[in-house]
């Protein structure tokens, strides 16, 4: 194996947070993340949190959010930095190693330098010459589930530092999905669809339907060229009730308080 290749392997046996429940579910979803004392850069840090890790969200201060780790360590990430299990590459990664490699008898591998742009692929049987066409729909697959860029595929033999065959494959869509840093509220989920973008935030019941409508509005300025559209929906942290649902588009902004849908639905 390639020494600047790392495998897609099992993640560490998981430690159930949700008991006791409290807190909002979420994930590391940068290569590497600052876990520090305070809410602000100029705190100290605590810890270094991995791509993939999850953690329990306790409140979000001026755009910082608490957190508390699977080991019990607490501490303060920006917001932009952890959300939904499915902006983890690393996560979706072994889930596509799971389910969708042995369909191929082949195991996957990431790239170091370049993780989750460059990947290497080695079949069971050791052979290279395999079918421009099975190629393409593992990197095909691999684009809807893992990473939506353009990527590059290196086939291997077993025990092979050095390429045999390399294809390349355009992106599909928007490779990197940003998130924005929320002045207030947690944000649980994301949904992209090419160009659309649709995040699901909670806020507190006490947060005024100013604060939520600015927090919508900095929350779609992220997603400029090439998004689109970008659609929010604000629940209530307690009660789930809608709070306000927010899109902007090429036509420009509209909104409604008390509803998870265009005015007109």
């Amino acid at each position: 194996m390639p020494s600047a290749v790392k495998k897609v392997e099992e993640p560490a046996e998981h430690r159930d947070i949700s008991r006791p429940a409290f807190g909002i579910e979420a994930y590391v979803v940068k290569e590497s993340v600052s876990l520090r004392q305070g809410p602000a850069f100029t705190s100290s840090i605590k810890a270094t949190l991995q791509d993939g890790e999850a953690l329990r969200i306790l409140e979000n201060r001026n755009g910082w959010y608490h957190v508390i780790t699977e080991s019990g360590l607490k501490g303060w990430v920006r917001s932009n930095l952890v959300g939904p299990r499915n902006l983890s590459k690393t996560l979706m990664a072994t889930a596509f190693n799971d389910s969708i490699m042995p369909r191929f008898s082949a195991q996957l591998f990431i790239d170091k330098n370049k993780p989750y742009r460059v990947i290497y692929l080695q079949f069971a049987d050791g052979k290279t010459s395999k079918p421009y066409s099975i190629i393409k729909r593992i990197a095909r697959a691999y684009q809807k589930k893992v990473y939506h860029g353009t990527v590059t595929v290196h086939l291997i033999k077993p025990n092979s530092r050095k390429p045999v065959k390399t294809y390349t494959f355009k992106g599909l869509e928007i490779s990197d999905i940003p998130l924005p840093v929320l002045p207030v509220g947690i944000l649980y989920g994301l949904k992209l669809n090419e160009s659309a973008v649709k995040l699901y935030i909670f806020a507190p019941e006490d947060i005024s339907r100013n604060k939520l409508l600015n927090m919508a509005r900095k929350a779609s300025a992220t997603y400029e060229y090439p998004f689109e559209k970008t659609e929010i929906i604000v629940r209530s942290l307690d009660s789930k009730k809608c709070r306000l649902y927010y899109v902007e588009d090429a036509y420009g902004e509209d909104y409604a308080f008390d509803r998870c849908g265009p005015p007109s639905s």
